[in-house]
Order: C-alpha cells, then sequence, then structure tokens
C-alpha cells in the first residue's frame, strides 16, 4: 500500500512539475515578445480615482530588500514545506488506516463481549451453548449441548463478504442467528463490519494455526499412544502425578515433580507426533478430518458438532452431558430411535454426504477433489444440505487464506490475507494434509 501511495504522488508532483515549467516557459516567451513595447492601455496622466504612490527612489530602499527578503522566505517556506507534506503523505494515510482499524476492534470488541461471548467464549476461543433437536414441524426432540466453534481462524476459511452473510443471517440449522438488519437482527451495516474487525484481530498468527492443528491430532492419539509399549509411558504418567500429589508443601519436592510430570508430558507429546507421521495416508485423513473446528467431521458427520444433555445431578450444577460412547448416550440413541440420524462418519449433516463413493462421483481425480478441498464450494453457489445462496460460505477454504477474496475496493482496514511486505498467509492447512483427507474421504 506504500508503495502504491508514493507511486500515486510522484506520479502526480511530475505532472505539477511539467505544468509549472511549461507554464513558467511561456511566461518568459511572452514577455520577450513585447520587450520594449509600450505598454496597452498605460495612462500618461493618473486618472482621477488613483493617488501617487511612494517615487522609484523611496521604493528601491529597505522597503525593496524587505520585499524581496519575504518573498524569499516564502518561496523557501513553499519549497521545502510541500515536498516534506508530500514524502509524509503514505505515513499520514497508514495513520489513518491504523487509526480506523483500532477504532473498528474496539467498538467489534464492545458487540461480541455483549452479544457473542455467551456462545463463542471469551476471545472467540469457542464454547457451548444449550439448544435442541426439532423435527421438521419445530417439535421437541432431546436437550443438547451444542459446541460453538472458535473464530480464530474464521478469515482463512471464509472471505469478509461470506462472514458477512453469515452475521446477517445465522447460519441455519445451528444456533447461529441472525444478527445483522438485513436478517432482522439488531445490527446495523457498521457494527456488523466492527464485529469482522474484531474477529479479524483475534485470528491466530499461521504458526500458531498449524500448532493447534496439531494439538488436535495429538489429542486424538494421546490414548493409543499410553496404551502403547505395554503401558510404559501410562506408568511413567500416573508415577509422576502421584509425586506431584505427594510434594504437598515441599517446594523442591513439589518442583522436581513438576519438571518430571512436564518430561513425561513431554514424552507423550514426542511419541505422539511420531506416531502421527508413520500412520498411513488415509488414517491421518481421518484425524485431520475429526479434527474439531480445524477439520470436516463437525459439518458432514451427522451429530459431531453436539452432545445430548441428560438431567441435572446436582441442583443449580447445569445438565449434564452425554460423552459420545457412553451407556447413557446409547440409551439416549435407542429411545428416540429413527427421530435423530445415525452417528456415520461422513454421513452428512450441514454438509452433504460423502459416503458410498459419493467423492469419487463428484471428483474423477484425487487432484480435482483436492483442489476443491483447497479454496471451498464457488462463490454464490448453494452447497450441502443448508446452502444458503450468495456468500453463504458453504463449504469453506482449508488450503488458501480467502478472508480479503470478495474485498475489491473496500477499504484496506478489512485486509487480513494480503500482508504488508507483500507476503500473502498460507491456508489452514498445508497441501500434504489436504491430500490426507482427500485420501480418508474417497475410501468412505
Amino acid at each position: 500500500m506504500h508503495l502504491l501511495a508514493a507511486s500515486t504522488q510522484r506520479n502526480l508532483g511530475m505532472a505539477i512539475a511539467v505544468v509549472a515549467i511549461v507554464g513558467f516557459a511561456i511566461y518568459l516567451i511572452y514577455n520577450v515578445m513585447w520587450a520594449g513595447r509600450g505598454e496597452k492601455g498605460s495612462e500618461l496622466e493618473l486618472a482621477p480615482n488613483r493617488k501617487p504612490y511612494l517615487s522609484d527612489e523611496e521604493l528601491e530602499t529597505s522597503k525593496l530588500d524587505l520585499a524581496l527578503v519575504s518573498g524569499l522566505v516564502t518561496l523557501v517556506i513553499i519549497g521545502v514545506a510541500l515536498p516534506l507534506y508530500w514524502l509524509g503523505e503514505p505515513g499520514r494515510q497508514q495513520g489513518y488506516v491504523d487509526d480506523s482499524r483500532r477504532q473498528f476492534t474496539s467498538r467489534g470488541f464492545e458487540q461480541y463481549e455483549e452479544r457473542c461471548a455467551s456462545c463463542h467464549g471469551g476471545g472467540g476461543l469457542g464454547g457451548t451453548t444449550s439448544t435442541s433437536v426439532t423435527d421438521d414441524a419445530g417439535n421437541f426432540i432431546a436437550a443438547i449441548e451444542w459446541e460453538v466453534p472458535a473464530l480464530t481462524t474464521a478469515l482463512y476459511r471464509f472471505s469478509e463478504d461470506e462472514v458477512r452473510h453469515i452475521l446477517n443471517y445465522g447460519r441455519p440449522p445451528t444456533p447461529m442467528q441472525a444478527w445483522g438488519a438485513p436478517g432482522g437482527g439488531p445490527l446495523t451495516t457498521q457494527q456488523v463490519d466492527e464485529l469482522i474487525q474484531y474477529i479479524q484481530s483475534i485470528q491466530l498468527s499461521p504458526d500458531e494455526l498449524q500448532g493447534e492443528v496439531l494439538d488436535g491430532l495429538v489429542l486424538q492419539v494421546r490414548d493409543d499412544v499410553l496404551a502403547a509399549n505395554d503401558g510404559d509411558i501410562a506408568d511413567q504418567l500416573a508415577e509422576a502425578h502421584e509425586a506431584v500429589n505427594a510434594a504437598g508443601a515441599d517446594e523442591i519436592a513439589a518442583e522436581n515433580a513438576a519438571r518430571e510430570l512436564a518430561r513425561v508430558e513431554e514424552l507423550i507429546r514426542e511419541t505422539s507426533e511420531q506416531h502421527i507421521r508413520n500412520l498411513d495416508s488415509p488414517d491421518r485423513g481421518e484425524l485431520l478430518f475429526n479434527n474439531g473446528v480445524y477439520g470436516c467431521a463437525r459439518c458432514h458427520t451427522p451429530r459431531d458438532s453436539w452432545r445430548f444433555t441428560g438431567p441435572e445431578e446436582q441442583p443449580g450444577a447445569g445438565p449434564v452431558v452425554l460423552a459420545r460412547g457412553s451407556a447413557e448416550e446409547a440409551d439416549v440413541v435407542a429411545q428416540l430411535g429413527s427421530l435423530i440420524p445415525a452417528y456415520i462418519p461422513g454421513g452428512g449433516a450441514f454438509g452433504p454426504n460423502l459416503t458410498n463413493g459419493a467423492t469419487l462421483r463428484q471428483f474423477d481425480t484425487a487432484e480435482g477433489h483436492a483442489g476443491f478441498v483447497t479454496i471451498g464450494s464457488e462463490e454464490g453457489m448453494g452447497y450441502g444440505n443448508f446452502g444458503q445462496g450468495d456468500g453463504g460460505g458453504q463449504m469453506p477454504a482449508f488450503g488458501v487464506c480467502v478472508g480479503d477474496r470478495d474485498s475489491g475496493d473496500r477499504s484496506p482496514i478489512h485486509g487480513f490475507c494480503s500482508l504488508e511486505d507483500g507476503s500473502v498467509r498460507p491456508g489452514m492447512l498445508t497441501a500434504d494434509q489436504i491430500a490426507d483427507i482427500v485420501a480418508y474421504e474417497r475410501g468412505l
């Protein structure tokens, strides 16, 4: 942006300089051509409405020196101040952008805290909200706890126009309601823009994002790692926890126990990462597919983004969230029967069913399949079981940053993917990770 601004000002300055030089040349030619000629319309005598001024002898004294010095000072000021002002213009423009961004971010934070944090959590880190499952007629089926996604990667996956559409019209059939005036919500267009600017301010850096993705994969394989090698690592972990509990108020013992626990956790982490690297591509793809907000299952697998809730075990403690696969959940599923969808990996929920060779029929090659996962669904085209049409952002982009995709001539305060040094943020997942997901999906 700085280079563009400087180039524009330089071109404008050159144009002004050319006009000034040409004008001065015309002035000189005109004076040379008319030199020695009598002044047109000169008066031989003063008109009655004029009075004599100072004579040449009086003018050509300190008065003339003062006039000349004053003119010279004025020219110096103009000659120095204008270039300095021109050179400082890019900084002033960037200052305006930065100040506007701060103002929008501050106001967006206030909007977020008031209206969004109760579901999406403080700082957009994700949360839960209680809601219910209903049938097509709107009749209550079951109470559930919806896992609300974090917003810290939203602009990696969705363009600003897609985020704006979701804020304006909601995200059926999720608990995400319409907040913008076009969808019947309470927020004005500017307030929605301020929310988007706040969301931009909390986006993870590329390194943080990859760390979060890997953390999710490690968490999924942790139990397998602890059970491997005859449970040797699990025994070390148990002993480390026992040492922490036994240390009590003994500071030296507590410090040693904490150090040992950190060593075991680091061992678990390293072993888990190696375990992931040793997996076949489809198996790694399954982990990535089921990796929460960074994966695919919350949209493509029924019931993945929510859990059943049972009655309160203690008054005022809130309903108990039933663990997937637990006996309590199995009882609820058995009672509801066909009223709820079966938990089938890739079986279709918000996004379409990917099983029974659906992806093979849609994409002739794995490369074409990977390309679609990389850039997401075509803008303006409905996608999935609840496609919203224009700007809905149905299938997010997983391999390229698309926050600026629809920006057009919008103010640079909203820029996210294009960095000031000319580089572009990478996508949420690497090409190898997307290839693993494709390998898994094409085998469903």
